[in-house]
């Protein structure tokens, strides 16, 4: 049975980032950040059994995909085998070669396929990915569509994303945030263009200073 999906949108500056920082707990005093009061009520994750996938990568770059394998397998405290890794490598449209590669040989996109496959280590149940599909040509986009609706049997999804396709196609749910203010929170609109137009009737809101 498929698990409900949260997508975030919003537009930049508007808070996605923050609050999966948020939700991992990252902030413990709400006064580290202006948006964290509004966001009290909201609980924060069980890390045990997460896979998390940042927008900007993690990376040591001097260090090879296999090395990065191991140690995330090691922080998860998960036993993994070269084949175990092979697998993820398959199911992310990686070639098993990369595993011997230092990361600063890989492209943005090879990048983003290997933090994902990182992610998958010790089948999590939920997949928190922060712009998971950046960097990606069409093909690669498609593949990794295909493999996060086919995750959605097995674990739970929060993604931001800036791509209205994309939510529409992935989401069941829709936190739409304007100024680290949820603007709506529900399920997604009946349609792509409705979802559009939810999207758009919440532009950024401009300070005087922003203005200048």
């Amino acid at each position: 049975m498929s698990q409900p999906s949260l997508i975030l949108l919003g537009h930049n500056g508007a808070g996605k980032s923050t609050l999966i920082r948020w939700l991992l707990g990252f902030y413990p005093d709400s006064s580290q950040h202006p948006f964290l009061e509004k966001w009290q009520k909201i609980p924060q994750l069980d890390l045990n059994g997460l896979g998390f996938v940042p927008e900007l990568p993690w990376l040591d770059h001097n260090l090879t995909g296999g090395d990065q394998f191991r140690l995330f397998a090691r922080l998860k405290n998960v036993s993994l085998t070269h084949i175990e890794m092979c697998g993820l490598l398959d199911r992310t449209g990686l070639e098993h070669d990369v595993l011997g590669k230092p990361l600063k040989k890989y492209s943005k996109g090879m990048k983003q396929r290997l933090m994902l496959a990182i992610a998958l280590i010790g089948k999590p149940h939920t997949l928190l990915l922060d712009e998971p599909l950046s960097g990606l040509d069409p093909f690669g986009h498609r593949q990794i569509i295909d493999l996060l609706l086919e995750l959605k049997s097995t674990c739970r999804l929060i993604v931001s994303t800036h791509n209205l396709q994309d939510a529409w196609t992935l989401g069941d749910e829709i936190w739409l945030l304007q100024q680290g203010n949820f603007v709506y929170q529900g399920e997604k609109p009946e349609s792509l263009a409705a979802m559009e137009k939810l999207y758009f009737d919440h532009p950024p809101v401009l300070n005087a200073s922003d203005a200048a």
